[in-house]
């Protein structure tokens, strides 16, 4: 009884050639080579399974780090803020992206943040490291009521 009128209701992805994100409503799916599937699911697992639990708590560390005891509850708030608002406009321009324009300008947006990021990482790399509050002896450090020496 139930299962005939199922049958009648046509519905995106009902039609076995659609499976795999390739709807007809989609005009680019006319011209782009579809991703393997084992392919999709190896990235994904390590992608999102394996790389991003080693990015993401370390990298709020390496900042509490950098900080030390300075302002940490505010800029770790900015910190917190800038990621919850990149996971709030990302899906929003990617689908459109992806609706449009098919999967390439989505892959091409990643990989320009990431080649960023990574050289912002590579210019600045020498100056990650922990915040000192005590200089080594000998050396003077500048602070805001004048210079500081330790014997």
């Amino acid at each position: 009884m139930g299962g005939s009128h199922a049958n009648s209701i046509d519905f995106p992805g009902k039609n076995s050639s659609e499976i795999g994100g390739c709807l007809s409503t989609y005009e680019w799916c006319a011209n782009t080579v579809r991703v393997p599937f084992p392919i999709y699911f190896i990235c994904f697992v390590f992608f999102f399974g394996i790389a991003f639990p080693f990015t993401g708590s370390p990298s709020g560390t390496l900042y509490s780090e950098i900080l030390g005891p300075r302002k940490q509850g505010m800029m770790q708030g900015l910190h917190s803020f800038g990621g919850s608002i990149s996971q709030l406009i990302a899906p929003i321009i990617t689908t459109y992206l992806f609706r449009h324009s098919g999967y390439q300008y989505v892959m091409v947006i990643q990989i320009c943040t990431l080649c960023f990021a990574f050289m912002l990482v590579i210019v600045f790399y020498n100056r990650l490291v922990p915040l000192q509050m005590k200089p080594a002896p000998g050396k003077s450090a500048k602070y805001k009521n004048g210079v500081f020496y330790t014997m």
